[in-house]
């Protein structure tokens, strides 16, 4: 019926946009419990860089919703009409 709804595709292309961000935590949680089953007596030092560096990725991750949630609130007003 519809070859094309850009406000869906839009919307759908920024949620996946950040897909490296998801890849990165997924990597990083991998090889920080590989590294506990290996080195538990630095289970401390694993621990604290496995919270810095998701809290970096989350940080990323938030800009990407923060940029989506403004495009959205312009396409809203674009496209929708207001029925009262």
């Amino acid at each position: 019926m519809f070859k094309r709804i850009e406000f869906y595709d839009n919307l759908t292309g920024h949620l996946f946009s950040p897909w490296w961000i998801y890849l990165l935590i997924g990597i990083n949680l991998v090889i920080m419990s590989i590294l506990i089953f290996l080195f538990p007596e630095f289970l401390a030092y694993l621990v604290a860089a496995f919270l810095l560096l998701n809290g970096i990725f989350f940080l990323a991750l938030s800009m990407q919703v923060r940029k989506l949630k403004k495009n959205y609130e312009r396409w809203r007003k674009q496209y929708w009409i207001e029925v009262e």
